[in-house]
């Protein structure tokens, strides 16, 4: 009875170790190519906006929190100097630090690089904390050539099929939207006393990308690792408008290869390593 038992336990931990699910981590440094004045390279063209079924948002999290911590240690981002705040706050130069404040329109530019506490867990998918990024001769090599990372990151994830995994939405650079905001009335603070300000947005300024870089990735196993990736990124134009240009990549990569992709207004380094939990 004992041997029987014995072996049973034996076969049951053997059959959930053979079905665990693998996990990876992927390490992703995007950055700025330099200018160039006679690139033929038509944008144009107009392409559908970018979305997914399924798609998860780490980096939103982690930027709100990184603004959130410096609201608290009194960044001035957050610092209220206006006439409404003076009648209803003893101290109006004080910071609002609670959930009422929208921490990710703070930012003129993102941080090139997402601050969250390390984990080693397999919980869930999540970011990984940046003393566990290792693309420091690639960030060396960018340097020596003059090239600007706009953003270094990288997450765990499971093993998943193309139809579970979801896509992992990724932004970066200038904060677009706000830096091309109208400008309200000069006697705002009494206006939003006594009833909304109205605001006439121009046309081009209808359609301002959020983000310089914003888009979607998505890993999954079939057989292999295959990567598909959609990003636009912006820029304005000397006439005020916005053009973005799109890149887009479908690959079967291996996994601890470091893999380079190239287009006229960015690029990328990317590589997925196993993680031995």
């Amino acid at each position: 009875m004992l041997f029987r038992n014995s072996l049973l336990l034996l076969c049951c931990l053997f059959t959930s170790s053979s079905f665990a699910a693998r996990w990876f981590e992927i390490e992703v440094l995007i950055y700025k190519q330099r200018p160039a004045p006679y690139l033929q390279e038509d944008f144009s063209l107009k392409h559908d906006e970018i979305n997914a079924k399924r798609s998860k948002d780490l980096l939103t999290p982690a930027y709100t929190a990184q603004a959130k911590q410096a609201c608290i240690e009194g960044d001035s981002r957050f610092r209220s100097d206006s006439f409404t705040d003076s009648l209803v706050n003893s101290n109006p130069h004080s910071n609002v630090c609670d959930d009422s404040v929208d921490f990710l329109a703070s930012y003129n530019q993102l941080p090139v690089t997402p601050v969250v506490e390390p984990r080693e867990d397999t919980d869930e998918i999540y970011l990984i904390a940046p003393e566990q990024l290792q693309f420091v001769e690639q960030k060396n090599q960018l340097d020596r050539k003059g090239l600007t990372p706009i953003l270094h990151t990288g997450w765990r994830f499971p093993e998943m099929s193309e139809k579970r995994a979801p896509s992992i939405r990724l932004f970066s650079g200038d904060h677009l939207a706000k830096h091309a905001s109208p400008v309200e009335s000069e006697n705002n603070d009494f206006i939003s006393l006594v009833g909304p300000t109205e605001r006439y947005i121009p046309e081009q300024l209808q359609h301002v990308p959020e983000w310089e870089l914003d888009g979607l990735m998505k890993i999954y196993v079939r057989h292999y690792l295959f990567i598909n990736a959609d990003f636009d990124i912006s820029q304005r134009l000397e006439n005020g408008d916005y053009e973005k240009a799109r890149f887009s990549q479908f690959k079967r990569v291996i996994s601890n290869e470091i893999h380079y992709f190239d287009h006229p207004r960015m690029g990328m380094i990317l590589q997925i390593r196993r993680y031995n939990h």
